[in-house]
């Protein structure tokens, strides 16, 4: 197949490569020039452009059998409500809008923020329970970029937990610090709800699985098996371990607050192979 990746980022790269030995063709964007060398040496064809260029994307997309759009929000630039309302739909909308036009057949990375805190009731939180949180940016445009994406019977929409473990990415410790020292010490999130996190080879691999299988509709991606501790729990057990203030939690952005299922991806042969990254420090601390 001819497949085209909107954003060559860590997940991008490694599924590139993953792709190619497959014997796929693979071309690909970056939205920095000086990255084009070294991407070269991954992919086919690279194109300097940014998901909401749609022009751009549809040139470079031409004749794919697939466009996979990685493309996430950075965090520096969603400080702010106002700022993730303006970031969240320049990076996640108009990129899902331009691949939607380059080709039907699209698979986007989405988040488990689409769901709120999940609604009312006891049952695991799956395919079928309804989006939520209209309101936040980081859910809204989540939800209207999946809307873009699934206006073709090809497409297909991943939700995924926070991911972890790509190459120099922060640890937890460190994404704590950086709330301390860039957002004085405040967390946007929900302090009750299961701290779900997905290491990225888990997401490559996942990515990978829906292009081999070819399935389209929507899955969520996480351990099927575990229900991890809440964020309260894991951030109060690292700032302890570490003899820091504990954050205070604003609960802007909503996340579940019980079990999700991936039962559905996890029928079609998929599993996440690695376990809860916080495990051990909520096991080693006292909260």
């Amino acid at each position: 197949m001819k497949l085209f990746i909107l954003g060559l980022g860590h997940v991008g790269k490694a599924l590139a490569s993953k792709l190619k030995a497959d014997g796929h063709s693979v071309s690909g964007s970056t939205t920095t020039l000086e990255k084009v060398a070294e991407l070269e040496k991954l992919v086919d064809s690279v194109h300097v452009l940014k998901g909401e260029e749609s022009e751009k994307v549809v040139a470079a997309a031409q004749g794919c059998d697939a466009i996979i759009v990685t493309v996430a929000p950075n965090v520096r630039n969603t400080r702010t409500k106002e700022e993730r309302e303006i970031h969240y739909e320049q990076v996640l909308v108009r990129s899902c809008a331009s691949a939607n036009m380059a080709c039907p057949r699209v698979i986007f990375l989405s988040s488990f923020s689409v769901y709120g805190d999940g609604g009312e009731g006891s049952a695991a939180i799956d395919e079928n329970t309804p989006t939520a949180n209209h309101q936040e940016p980081s859910s809204k445009y989540y939800q209207l970029a999946e809307q873009q994406v699934l206006k073709s019977a090809q497409g297909c929409v991943l939700r995924f937990p926070d991911m972890y473990g790509a190459p120099g990415d922060f640890s937890f410790p460190q994404r704590v610090k950086m709330a301390m020292d860039y957002f004085a010490g405040k967390a946007i999130f929900s302090a009750d709800a299961p701290l779900y996190a997905i290491h990225f080879e888990d997401v490559v691999n996942a990515v990978h699985h829906v292009i081999s299988a070819q399935l389209t509709g929507v899955f969520n991606v996480c351990d099927n098996d575990n229900v991890p501790a809440t964020n309260k729990r894991v951030f109060d057990a690292i700032c302890d371990e570490n003899a820091w203030p504990r954050l205070e939690f604003l609960d802007q952005i909503k996340a579940p607050k019980r079990k999700i299922s991936a039962a559905k991806i996890y029928a079609t042969g998929y599993q996440v192979k690695h376990p809860d990254p916080n495990a051990d420090v909520v096991a080693r601390v006292s909260v």
